[in-house]
This record gives C-alpha cells, sequence and structure tokens, in this order.
C-alpha cells in the first residue's frame, strides 16, 4: 500500500469514528433529555444551559492547545488549527462504550496528516499522565467536604505550594512547555467544575455561594470526573461521575436536586462536545 493510499484510510477510519460518535451522543442527550421532568425546562434555565454548553466547548481548545504543545515537545510540527481540529472532530469518540475510541480516532486522524504515529501515541500517554496528576491534586479542595475540620483555607494554600513545587521542579529540568500544559488543564478542570455549580445553583432554592463551599464542590466534580476517566469501558465517565457526585454532595443538598443537577450538567457537557465538534468541523 502506498504513502497516498495509507493516509486515505486513516483519514476513512478516523472519520467513522467521527460518525458512529455523533450517533452515540445523539443517543446519549435524547436519554438524558427523557429523564428530567417536563416542568424543568424553563426558557431561563434552557438560555442558560445553551450558555454554559457553549463556555465547556470552548475550553476544549484549550485541552487542544494543550495537546499541541504535548505534540510540538515531540518534535511534531502541528498548527493551532490543525491540532483543534484533530482534537475536536475525535473528541466525541468519547461517548461510545469503550472509552478509548477517542484516542484511536485521533491516532488515525493526525496519522493521516503525516504525523508520526509513535510521537502521537507519547502524546494521548502524557495527556492522560498529566490530566489524572492535575486532576487528583483536587482531592485537596474536596477534603472539606469529607473532613469538615480540614479547612478549605489549608487545602488551597497545600494545592498551591505543590502547584509550585511541580512549576519549580519543572522549569529546574527545563520542562517549561509542560507547565503550560498542567497550566490548561488546571483552567480547563476549573471551567468544567464551575459549569457544573452554575447548573445546581440554579437548580438549589436558598443557596448562598460562599468560598468555603464553592472550591470543595468544584473539587468534588474534579475527583467524579477523574474517576470516570480512569474507569475502563465507561464511555465518558457515564455512571461513575453521577454515583460519585451524589455520593460525596448528598449530606449538603436535596437527592432529588443532586440528581436533577447531574442530569442537566451532563446535557450541559454534551451538548458543548457538540458545540466543539461543529467548530472543528469548520476548520479547514
Amino acid at each position: 500500500m502506498t504513502k497516498s493510499n495509507l493516509r486515505k484510510v486513516l483519514n476513512i477510519t478516523g472519520s467513522v469514528i467521527a460518525l458512529l460518535s455523533v450517533l452515540f451522543v445523539a443517543h446519549r442527550i435524547m436519554a438524558y433529555w427523557a429523564q428530567v421532568p417536563d416542568d424543568t425546562f424553563t426558557l431561563k434555565l434552557l438560555s442558560l444551559i445553551l450558555i454554559l454548553a457553549a463556555i465547556y466547548g470552548a475550553a476544549n481548545i484549550i485541552l487542544a492547545s494543550a495537546w499541541r504543545i504535548l505534540m510540538v515537545g515531540l518534535e511534531q510540527s502541528i498548527s493551532s488549527r490543525i491540532a483543534t481540529r484533530i482534537y475536536g472532530l475525535t473528541q466525541l469518540a468519547k461517548y461510545v462504550p469503550g472509552n478509548i475510541f477517542q484516542f484511536a480516532g485521533r491516532q488515525f486522524l493526525a496519522m493521516s496528516h503525516g504525523f508520526s504515529g509513535k510521537a502521537i501515541a507519547k502524546s494521548t500517554f502524557l495527556e492522560l499522565l498529566l490530566l489524572v496528576l492535575t486532576g487528583a491534586a483536587f482531592v485537596l479542595w474536596m477534603l472539606p467536604l469529607l473532613y469538615p475540620a480540614f479547612n478549605i483555607i489549608y487545602g488551597f494554600s497545600l494545592f498551591i505550594i505543590i502547584a509550585l513545587l511541580i512549576a519549580l521542579g519543572l522549569k529546574w529540568q527545563e520542562r517549561s512547555s509542560l507547565i503550560k500544559v498542567i497550566a490548561r488543564y488546571f483552567l480547563f478542570l476549573v471551567i468544567s467544575g464551575t459549569v457544573f455549580l452554575c447548573v445546581l445553583y440554579s437548580i438549589v432554592d436558598n443557596w448562598i455561594a460562599t468560598p468555603a463551599l464553592v472550591l470543595p464542590l468544584i473539587g468534588a466534580y474534579v475527583i467524579a470526573w477523574l474517576a470516570g476517566l480512569i474507569t475502563p469501558g465507561s464511555p465518558a465517565g457515564v455512571g461513575v461521575r453521577e454515583f460519585l457526585l451524589i455520593l460525596l454532595l448528598k449530606p449538603f443538598f436535596a437527592e432529588i436536586d443532586i440528581v436533577l443537577a447531574v442530569i442537566l450538567s451532563r446535557i450541559t457537557t454534551v451538548v458543548g462536545d457538540c458545540f466543539f465538534y461543529l467548530y472543528s468541523l469548520s476548520l479547514r
């Protein structure tokens, strides 16, 4: 098989995975939509979901930017436009059962653009490793929910100290590009947690958002997201993320409110991923 034909095969394979992903996402949205009571979707709530979905979709560009930095560090000259397109067209595949098809799709599609298969695989490994390490640090934000005596000030201070030590260590080893990657992952996770927080806030009555509760709630969401990420076979962490959020937040909110917030936040992130996919599709 010639190099040209191989690229065509890889491109078609990646496109097929992306198409299957769209179908699975449509199925997921309908399934989530059916779980929400009919009187829930007011114009105000629908507007909020669309706004938050747009914010979440735009935040995916941060992930694509981080992946590009990893690829450049592996001596792959890839532009922001191509990196965003490849990342966005394959990101929906995380909803396909198996939780690996987004990486497989990215591998095929990036190779069809002429990038090294070995470098792409390395970038995927580094991405997962750094995402897990960054997400795990949010345990320090979440601990006040489990142990009220552990003040959020302690947790946040430890978080900052650890982040500074890691940054100094990476800079000393002349790996400043990894600092940029980790900073992007941190920003994406904070945005994701804030999106969930906004959905929860729109549902729960008479709740005052204070820093003492806001940061632990964001931390709880990130830890639940992380558990879904590392669970084999769980498409986009479906089930795992929801279970952990209900378990962690049950002492503070009514269970019906948590369940509804979890379902609506899942709808929001799925729609946001669709927005990002459409944006990536427009990049040529």
